[in-house]
């Protein structure tokens, strides 16, 4: 009786239903927001490599809007999984959650919103041996052959063996931020001949090795911002969020297999980095 009489379970749900449908419509907003500079659709890779692979693209769209420099955004009881707490008051950044096939609208907060003194969780490749098992990492789970060859200038697609190969000389970090996309790219020929000269394909690849950068605390390869400009005109209205997922999809693919073999688990103290 107590119940009937102190709470209108409809008033509940039309209010509940009113804060999911805010939140979409403003990660459609934002979705778009991206999509404005290849600087922007840039730095939204990186960070969402940075930011977890629970958050979707209309999350981190939302999420970047509230703190263009987040790196690391959790829920509150994620963050205190790392000796963190939220500090009192604040507000958080809405976003839509999924469970049980249920849509709610659910707080995360950012580093900076924390305090405690163990680092936030973010995996990275520390040193050159890193770097380098990494690499070795790629080559084995790419769909075609990686090759390093010294009689050759960056990297070239080998139509004949259908293999990708590379120059024995390029750098490891350099090779390492490079070198998904150029998996994607070759392997994309094998299957179809003069499909890389496809733009938007260039433009998805690209933006794959940025999100695995930023998963691995490496720099963004320095022509990202170049190549991913203007990548809006070749995505048809309303579907930003589809064409981030897929890239989505194949960066976790890389990323967890990197992080998995090299054993790089996020909220781990670092080690001293090497130069490089």
């Amino acid at each position: 009786m107590m119940y009937e009489e102190g709470f209108n379970i409809e008033e509940w749900k039309a209010k509940k239903l009113a804060e999911r449908q805010e939140t979409f419509a403003a990660q459609e907003e934002s979705l778009k927001d991206v999509f404005a500079s290849g600087q922007t659709l840039a730095n939204y890779f990186y960070q969402r490599g940075r930011l977890g692979s629970h958050i979707t693209a209309g999350n981190t769209a939302l999420i970047l809007r509230a703190n263009p420099l987040a790196c690391a955004v959790l829920s509150a009881d994620e963050w205190s999984k790392y000796g963190r707490r939220v500090s009192k008051g604040c507000t958080g950044i809405a976003q839509i959650v999924r469970s049980n096939g249920y849509y709610a609208v659910a707080k995360v907060f950012d580093i900076s919103q924390t305090y405690g003194n163990k680092p936030y969780p973010i995996a990275a490749v520390e040193n050159t041996k890193q770097i380098e098992k990494a690499i070795d990492v790629m080559r084995e789970i790419s769909p075609i052959p990686v090759l390093p060859k010294n009689e050759v200038e960056g990297f070239c697609y080998d139509a004949e063996r259908q293999e990708l190969v590379f120059c024995a000389a390029i750098p490891p970090q350099e090779l390492l931020q490079r070198l998904p996309a150029e998996i994607v790219m070759a392997a994309a020929e094998s299957a179809y001949a003069g499909i890389s000269e496809n733009e938007l394909l260039r433009q998805t690849a690209a933006a794959i090795s940025v999100e695995i950068c930023g998963r691995l605390d490496l720099p963004m390869p320095p022509d990202a911002v170049q190549t991913l400009e203007g990548m809006r005109d070749h995505i048809p209205d309303g579907e930003e969020r589809r064409a981030l997922e897929k890239v989505r999809e194949t960066a976790v693919t890389f990323g967890d297999a990197v992080c998995k073999r090299l054993k790089l688990e996020r909220g781990q103290p670092a080690p001293q980095r090497e130069e490089r």
